[in-house]
């Protein structure tokens, strides 16, 4: 039997993943307007061997906002508009901010800010993804830029192409040029040979690719604004990835995915690829993947989106509390799921050039991450991580640092 239809989710942050809602199924005769909003606040511990505080600095603990999300949506008579920000940093950053013309779950031509076609984790919003943070793989996937892209949902619901030009800028909201910044064709193709309840029984597996050219002549791998412990980007936090900065020519990026779902049970893995034309010396490589696996322990699951092959947001079969316009709602204990994952990311190249001390650029870092989430209803969470992130860094060799994390979520 199937579960019940996960019921329609806030855009704000869905909102370039094509969910399932109706402002991507079919634009009505008279614009609309909704008001939607994301906030996320995070406690955050560590502790670390003396090895780890001697390379990377005392982290110490930290509690602050990590997403403050604003925004709105709708319908128009040829499509849907978005435009959220985001206030989390202090600045005003532009999260997604595109009209999309055409239906969205048959074919979208989409024009703005928003996430490129690229990683199935990256592509999933954060108030479903199972952990506080994508895995530190996807700080090799390109995230929210300036573009114009096609969206094509194939006939039978199961297959969907994506392909796109994107502009990544050097600054938070990509309106500057310079160094790091990049002109990119990215596209992403995903299947579901198994797609059963809505997700409830389900087999995904995609691929994406990104030609990227670099405006300034460098790439810059980790370009984001380095904080110790609480990040306001899309990708990967960690205070162990260092800034590396390659002068080259052009940047192949790949992608590899696959998720798989049972009922409660579900994995998902992916693999991403970086190739780096190096000038004056030979190409350089990065990777990273992680493996994943959860299960909810009071049956539930969450729903698969055909249109963007990401996973949508947990309905909730007994919350702990009901709105007084929630019909047949049954009270419980919420949602519980047990979530665990290891991720590598490899930044170790011998050909990358040293830095100007001569000393050797890059790191690895293998990660464990376990989580528990706890669902109170369909628009709140609270979140448990533990981690233990191994970074081997090639000029001090390997240290031990353990992260603890809680978020209490709220999105509508």
């Amino acid at each position: 039997m199937c579960a019940v239809a996960a019921e329609t989710a806030p855009q704000s942050e869905l909102a370039a993943n094509d969910v399932n809602s109706s402002l991507v199924e079919k634009a009505p005769s008279e614009p609309q307007l909704e008001l939607v909003g994301r906030l996320d606040t995070d406690f955050i511990g560590t502790a670390q061997s003396a090895d780890n505080a001697a390379t990377f600095g005392e982290l110490g603990d930290v509690v602050g906002i990590r997403r403050a999300w604003i925004g709105a949506e709708g319908h128009l008579e040829f499509g849907r508009y978005v435009s959220v920000i985001d206030l989390a940093s202090g600045d005003v950053v532009i999260r997604d901010l595109f009209i999309g013309i055409g239906n969205a779950q048959e074919t979208e031509y989409r024009f703005g800010h928003y996430l490129e076609p690229y990683s199935q984790e990256v592509n999933t919003a954060s108030f479903t993804l199972p952990f506080m943070e994508c895995s530190v793989g996807s700080i090799l996937a390109p995230a929210r830029n300036w573009g114009a892209s096609l969206c094509r949902l194939g006939s039978s619901d199961s297959i969907a192409a994506t392909l796109g030009v994107f502009q990544a800028g050097s600054d938070p909201n990509d309106f500057e040029r310079g160094p790091g910044s990049t002109l990119g064709v990215t596209g992403r193709f995903t299947a579901a040979p198994v797609n059963r309840c809505e997700g409830e029984h389900l087999v995904h597996m995609g691929m994406a690719l990104s030609a990227r050219l670099p405006e300034e002549g460098t790439v810059i791998v980790n370009q984001q604004p380095q904080n110790p412990l609480l990040d306001f980007g899309d990708v990967a936090s960690s205070p162990f990835i260092p800034q590396i900065e390659i002068p080259a020519g052009y940047q192949q990026l790949s992608n590899l995915q696959f998720a798989a779902g049972n009922g409660p049970y579900w994995t998902h893995c992916e693999w991403y690829g970086s190739w780096i034309d190096q000038l004056g010396g030979p190409p350089v490589f990065f990777h990273g993947f992680y493996v994943s696996c959860g299960w909810f322990l009071t049956g539930e699951h969450r729903p698969y989106q055909e249109a963007s092959g990401s996973l949508g947001p947990v309905k909730v079969s007994r919350p702990v509390y009901c709105r007084h316009t929630d019909e047949d709602c049954e009270l419980g204990l919420g949602a519980w799921e047990l979530a665990a994952r290891f991720a590598l990311l490899d930044l170790q190249d011998r050909d990358t050039q040293p830095g100007p001390g001569g000393q050797a650029i890059g790191i690895a870092l293998p990660q464990f991450t376990l989580g528990l989430n706890w669902y109170l209803t369909d628009h709140v969470r609270l979140m448990g991580n533990y981690s233990c992130a191994l970074p081997d860094e090639p000029n001090t060799g390997t240290s031990v640092a353990h992260l603890f994390g809680m978020r209490i979520g709220v999105f509508w």
